[in-house]
Formats: structure tokens, C-alpha cells, sequence
């Protein structure tokens, strides 16, 4: 049978080989659920012959001290998604279910985490101190070792990029394991890092399968020296669990149930339209999602009323089709979850729209939930205090500044925030306050390859982007040099 996206084995030791099990599995399509790709179903002995590979390719090959052939492959593998991006957003589509354009931008993203990093590889600093006249410190950077890379499925390639492409710029070598639902497209990527000769063999493997089974191997394994895992804090907290025997490094970025701050003095003409776009990207999956908004009692009556107009002109449908600008949740899972929670919210609060399946227009194979906005929920209830992961905004009202902080970080989460005012001493003001990882002022969701985030209290550990999305790829050694004569 032929996939629109393709049929993808293990890629172990620059090689593509049969799992060990010699199972396969189909990815359905969020659009219609038809088969647009297939991927290998692995055991533990692929697990193990992968770690072994990426063990021997750090221990025996130039990668780790040659910074400039590091750049040139990032360059290359860049160069690669950008020759064939039109192809590849086209088949994110059909795979994740987000319109084309959000495609497009997700493998932009993807190639400027490349790009960037390919730089960082060759300024990957340490630091000097003299102790006193006849001692030097040197604090040298060197890499980790094995990394296993755990790719989630609502971004796939972009956030794949900003984890992997940092490992690799630091010298390690990496073991990814993508998304079981996203296999395919994560491992079409994969493949075109095939011929590019400053790659060594055995830097770059990936596995597919459970991730129940070849996560938590990854976990385990004794020889991988550090877990990069983007998901849900559930699994989060069992991967730290499982990381305490071995006593790996982690990095987690984990959920959240950020919240936008929106006072009187904002410009609505701007803040709308991020009000929409922070919750209605991809379908509300992204980690970051403003899934909250808080607005001033003041102004509520007309920004309510806005947002239901704006929101109700919002065209759901096939994503490959232009004129859609919401698309499907991935899973059939996912959507039920989602209107798992729109019926308890339909109980506590008032729907102000949406809140149901849409199926019409040829889309009742698909999984497309409606935007749905809810006002009046108590401050406890699941839909405020819980990530949804779809479509859902939940619209509270403050009267002051201090209300407004206490609302926002009145969660366990702390991996986003926004705040809305044009009065610049509140806006600082506000922003110092918020416990949480990023604040963005007058914007939402500006997410760069130069520019850190990462999560407070629940929302994970440690920072992906920027220069601490490469450092954490790092261990920090001390040489100290004792020049003195002997006495």
C-alpha cells in the first residue's frame, strides 16, 4: 500500500532496519482517518541496539570536539526542509490535522531552530578566573553524552528541532522517539539527514513504537545520559520517578493553563485578535495556549461581545483548504476528552459559544470540536484549573490588579502568561508578578529559536530555546591549572 506520507522503518546506525518485532503500524489522518502513514512497532532489543549505536558513535567519532562539522550538518539538514517545504507542510496537514499555513510556519520554526543552533555550535563559550597568581580556572563545556529525545505529537517537527538541534550543536549524539500518533512526518524529517556527509553515522537514530514501552526504555537504559521530554505532566512525573535509578539529567517542559491578562487601557484592536489566535491555534494544542483570558470588569460587556462575534466568523474545516483557519484535534481520544470537558463546563458556567462536534461539510470522519468559549465558571472548577489541550477559553473578570495576579497564578501550572495594558509601569509591574516561565507584553505566543521558555511549578523543568536550550546539553567541567615553580 502506498502512504501520502510514507512507509519509515528504524533509523539505527545510518541505516534504515526492520524493527525487532517485525510489526508495523498505520497513522491515521485527523481529516478523514485514513492511513497516511506507517511505522515500525519496536521492543526493547531495537531500544538497546539504538543506545548502543549512539554510544559507540560519541566515544569513537569527531562530533563531540568538531563544532564547525556540527554547524555545516545543521546548515545542510536546514538547507534539506527548505528545498522540500511546501511537501512537508502539505503532509503535516494531513498527519496533524493543522491548516496549511500553521503547517508552513511549524516547519519555518523548525528550520530556523536548525539555523540557529548551527551557530551556537561554534560559540559554545566556557569561562576563565584566575584564582591567584599561579592558579587558572577553566570551567570548559562539554556534552552530555546520549540524549533521548521524546518528541510530542502537536508539534512534531518544530518542537523535534528545538530539542534535538540544540543536542547536537553541543555534541552529543541523540535517540529520537516520536509521537506514535506522528511517526510518519517526524520520520520523513529524519530521512533527509541521509546524505549529508558531516553527519557520522550512528549520531542521529530514531525509534517508533509505544511510547509506554520504548519511552520508558529510553528512561531506564543505563547508557542514555539525559531524557529531553516535551508532554503531559502526568508522564512527566513518571519519567523523573523512573530517571532516579540511574540518576540522568532531565529536561521537561510540561503543561499549562496560561493565562492572558487583558486591562481596560489595552488596545482591543490588537488584543482581540491574539485573544483568538493564543487559544484557536492549532486546534487549543499547544502547550502555551492562553486558554485563559482575564478582563477587566469594565470593559467585559464589549470585549465579550467582540470575541463571540470573532469567534463564531472562525472557519473550521479541512485543513488543507485555504480559506480554514481552525483545523482537528489529533486523536479520537484527544476529542472526546475535549467534549468530556465542554459537558462538565456546559453544567458550571454559561457557554457564550460553540461547544459542540462539527461534523458537517463532509467532516464527521474527521475530528473537528468548535471553538468554544465559557464566562462565568468557578475559579475550581476542572475547565480553569486543568489543561484541556483543545479549543476551549475559559473568560473571567477582575476589578483590580491585584485580583487579576492572584487569578493568574491561582493554578499549578506557571509555563506562560500575557498581559495587555498600555500603561508601561503596569504592565512591568504585572509581568514581575506572574509566576511563570514567559510573560509576553501586548503579543502572545511570539515564540523564538533566540529566545528561551520553560515552565514554573508544574509546567517542567529547565528552559528550551535560546542559550540555556544549548547549556542544558551541557556538563560543566573545571580544569584548574597550578602553574606555580616547584619549591
Amino acid at each position: 500500500m502506498s502512504y501520502i506520507i510514507g512507509s519509515y522503518e528504524n533509523y539505527i546506525k545510518g541505516v534504515w532496519q526492520k524493527p525487532k518485532s517485525g510489526e508495523y503500524k498505520e497513522q491515521l489522518s485527523t481529516i478523514d482517518g485514513t492511513a497516511v502513514s506507517k511505522c515500525a512497532m519496536s521492543n526493547l532489543e531495537d531500544v538497546s541496539e539504538a543506545v548502543a549505536v549512539a554510544k559507540i558513535a560519541f566515544e569513537t567519532e569527531d562530533w563531540s570536539n568538531n563544532p564547525r562539522k556540527r554547524s555545516k550538518a545543521l546548515l545542510a539538514w536546514a538547507a534539506k526542509l527548505k528545498e522540500r517545504i511546501s511537501e512537508l507542510a502539505t503532509e503535516l496537514s494531513w498527519q496533524v490535522g493543522k491548516p496549511y499555513k500553521e503547517a508552513f510556519g511549524e516547519m519555518m520554526g523548525a528550520i530556523g531552530y536548525l539555523e540557529y543552533y548551527a551557530g551556537a555550535a561554534r560559540t559554545l563559550y566556557g569561562s576563565t578566573t584566575s584564582i591567584d597568581e599561579n592558579t587558572l580556572s577553566v570551567m570548559c563545556r562539554e556534552p552530555v553524552g546520549v540524549i533521548g529525545v521524546i518528541v510530542p505529537w502537536n508539534y512534531p517537527i518544530t518542537l523535534l528541532m528545538r530539542d534535538m538541534a540544540p543536542a547536537l550543536a553541543a555534541g552529543n549524539t541523540c535517540i529520537v522517539k516520536p509521537a506514535e500518533q506522528t511517526s510518519g512526518i517526524t520520520m520523513k524529517v529524519i530521512s533527509l539527514l541521509e546524505g549529508i556527509p558531516e553527519f557520522p553515522v550512528g549520531v542521529v537514530n530514531a525509534i517508533t513504537g509505544k511510547g509506554s514501552l520504548i519511552g520508558n526504555a529510553l528512561v531506564k537504559h543505563k547508557d542514555v545520559d539525559m531524557i529531553d521530554f516535551t508532554g503531559s505532566v502526568d508522564v512527566g512525573k513518571e519519567i523523573m520517578q523512573q530517571a532516579a535509578d540511574t540518576m540522568k539529567k532531565l529536561s521537561l517542559e510540561l503543561g499549562g493553563k496560561s493565562a492572558s491578562i487583558i486591562f481596560a487601557d489595552a488596545d482591543m484592536e490588537k488584543a482581540l485578535p491574539y485573544a483568538l489566535k493564543s487559544i484557536f491555534s492549532n486546534a487549543g494544542q499547544l502547550c502555551t495556549s492562553a486558554s485563559r483570558i482575564l478582563v477587566e470588569e469594565s470593559i467585559s460587556e464589549e470585549f465579550l461581545s467582540r470575541l463571540k462575534t470573532m469567534t463564531e466568523a472562525l472557519v473550521v474545516g479541512n485543513p488543507l483548504d485555504q480559506s480554514t483557519e481552525m483545523g482537528a484535534m489529533n486523536t479520537p481520544v484527544q476529542m472526546e476528552t475535549v467534549l468530556a470537558y465542554i459537558e462538565e463546563g456546559k453544567k458550571q458556567g454559561q457557554l457564550l459559544t460553540g461547544g459542540y462536534r462539527v461534523t458537517e461539510n463532509g467532516l464527521g470522519k474527521g475530528y473537528f470540536v468548535a471553538p468554544t468559549i465559557f464566562v462565568n465558571l468557578p475559579f475550581d472548577s476542572a475547565l480553569v484549573q486543568e489543561e484541556i489541550f483543545g479549543p476551549v477559553l475559559c473568560v473571567q473578570t477582575f476589578k483590580t490588579e491585584e485580583e487579576a495576579i492572584f487569578y493568574a497564578n491561582g493554578t499549578c501550572f506557571g509555563l506562560a502568561s500575557g498581559v495587555w495594558s498600555q500603561n508601561i509601569d503596569r504592565a512591568m509591574r504585572v509581568s514581575k508578578k506572574m509566576r511563570a516561565g514567559t510573560t509576553w507584553v501586548n503579543c502572545y505566543n511570539r515564540l523564538m529559536p533566540e529566545c528561551e521558555t520553560g515552565g514554573y511549578k508544574q509546567s517542567g523543568i529547565d528552559r528550551a530555546g535560546g542559550i540555556e536550550g544549548i547549556n542544558k546539553f551541557t556538563e560543566v567541567k573545571h580544569l584548574c591549572i597550578d602553574f606555580a615553580p616547584a619549591i
